[in-house]
This record gives C-alpha cells, sequence and structure tokens, in this order.
C-alpha cells in the first residue's frame, strides 16, 4: 500500500474517534433538547389548568351569588306570604315561593357541580405541578451531565483535530478531496476494502455498498502502490489491505 491511501487510512482512523466522540456529545445535547420540549409542554398544561381553575371558580362565585339571590328572594317571600291578607294573595304568593324554591335547589345543584369542578382542577394542577417540578429536575440533570461530558472530552476533541489537520497536510489534494466527500456523503465512513467474491473467479465487490469492482480498478491499485481509486457506485476509497496499524474494527467499518 501506497504512502497516500496509508496516509488516507490514518486520516479514516482520526476521523472515527473524531465523530464517535461528537456523537455523544450530540446525542446528550438532543436528549436535553427533548425532554425541555417535553418541560415546556407540561409548564403550558399547567398553565393552561391554572387558567381553567381561575374561569370556574369566577363561575362558582358567580352561581353562588346567584344563590345568595334566590335565598334572599325567597325569605322576602316567606315573609310575604305571612302578611297575606286574602287566600288569592295567599296563593300567589305561594306559588311564587314554590317556584323560586324549585330554581334556588337547581342553582344550589349547578354551585356544587361547580365547585367539585374547581376541587378537580386544582387537584389535576397538583398532579402537573408534581410532574412538572420532576421534569424540572431531570432537565438539570441532563443539562450538568451534558456539561460534564462536553468538558471531559473537550481535551480529547482538540487533540484529535490537531492531529487531523496534521494528517490532511500530508494527503494530495485530490487524494483528500475524494476522502472528504465521501466522509460527507457516508456519515463518516470514506473507505472501504474491495473484497473478492469467490477465491478462484476474479469477481470484486466494494465492502461499503456491496456492488461490482471492475477489474481495472484493482489492476490499477495492485501495479501502482500509490493508486487512489475510488467505488463508482458510493464514491468511497477503496483499498486491498488495510495497513497493520489500522485496527480491525476500523478495517470492518471501512
Amino acid at each position: 500500500m501506497g504512502a497516500t491511501l496509508d496516509a488516507l487510512h490514518r486520516l479514516q482512523n482520526i476521523e472515527t474517534q473524531l465523530r464517535s466522540l461528537r456523537q455523544q456529545i450530540e446525542s446528550k445535547r438532543r436528549s436535553v433538547q427533548s425532554r425541555k420540549r417535553r418541560l415546556a409542554t407540561l409548564e403550558r398544561q399547567t398553565a393552561d389548568t391554572r387558567h381553567q381553575i381561575q374561569h370556574a371558580q369566577s363561575e362558582a362565585d358567580r352561581l353562588e351569588l346567584e344563590r345568595k339571590t334566590h335565598e334572599g328572594h325567597i325569605n322576602k317571600l316567606r315573609e310575604a306570604l305571612n302578611r297575606a291578607k286574602t287566600n288569592k294573595e295567599y296563593a300567589a304568593v305561594l306559588t311564587q315561593l314554590n317556584t323560586d324554591k324549585a330554581n334556588a335547589l337547581r342553582t344550589e345543584d349547578t354551585v356544587l357541580a361547580a365547585l367539585n369542578r374547581v376541587d378537580d382542577l386544582k387537584k389535576q394542577e397538583g398532579d402537573r405541578q408534581a410532574s412538572l417540578d420532576l421534569e424540572r429536575a431531570r432537565v438539570g440533570e441532563l443539562e450538568r451531565a451534558s456539561t460534564d461530558l462536553e468538558a471531559r472530552l473537550s481535551t480529547q476533541l482538540a487533540d484529535l483535530e490537531a492531529q487531523r489537520r496534521e494528517a490532511t497536510d500530508k494527503i494530495a489534494p485530490e487524494a483528500l478531496n475524494f476522502f472528504e466527500r465521501a466522509c460527507e456523503k457516508h456519515e463518516g465512513e470514506a473507505m472501504a476494502m474491495i473484497v473478492q467474491v469467490h477465491p478462484k473467479r476474479g469477481e470484486y465487490t466494494c465492502s461499503g455498498c456491496h456492488m461490482s469492482i471492475t477489474l481495472e480498478t484493482i489492476n490499477a491499485l495492485q501495479s501502482r502502490a500509490d493508486a487512489v481509486r475510488t467505488c463508482q457506485t458510493c464514491s468511497r476509497v477503496l483499498y486491498l489491505d488495510a495497513p497493520s496499524d489500522v485496527t480491525a474494527g476500523q478495517s470492518a467499518r471501512s
């Protein structure tokens, strides 16, 4: 393997480590954002419940006032009933009194239902407030964990970024361009090993996309140690064998 492919392998190894660390950080950040969205939803729900409580309490107060008004009117009708001087007057007052009593009973039922509604909403508010407090605590924990992780990985990231800059300086612009484009297209996996499908037949595939590789490409890589060839299907940089200092896991991923 030539110097360029060897350098690209080292760059791939650094790129894989960099992306792994960045993904860890990004995963924590996404978890925080997801929890914050849930927290915002709970805050809106709790605020809505408080607004409903205010509205329900106002309605209960209005109905209670109406009930007291009915009660005052009924007391006046009772007094009028006692002062009635004729049977006709007595009957008229009694009819009105009975009507107002029926209305008062209906109002009392409505007041009771309104007060029960207020109680139910207050219980709901209490449950939501408990969930809200718990969610705020979880968000705080996740934010601290995210900050701690970034602090722990910052030195490693800086070191790997420096290694990446140094590694790219040693690679020809055209080869580096192939690598960078494949990185962007395949989430950092820019290189792929060529696999011989059958030991007795000249059939080869790209380990990245599993599509066929021409014999011309194989011959170019075998005859010119520093040749850089890419898969015509997936654009990954192809190689026949990984250098010994690249881990088995790296080779398999490539």
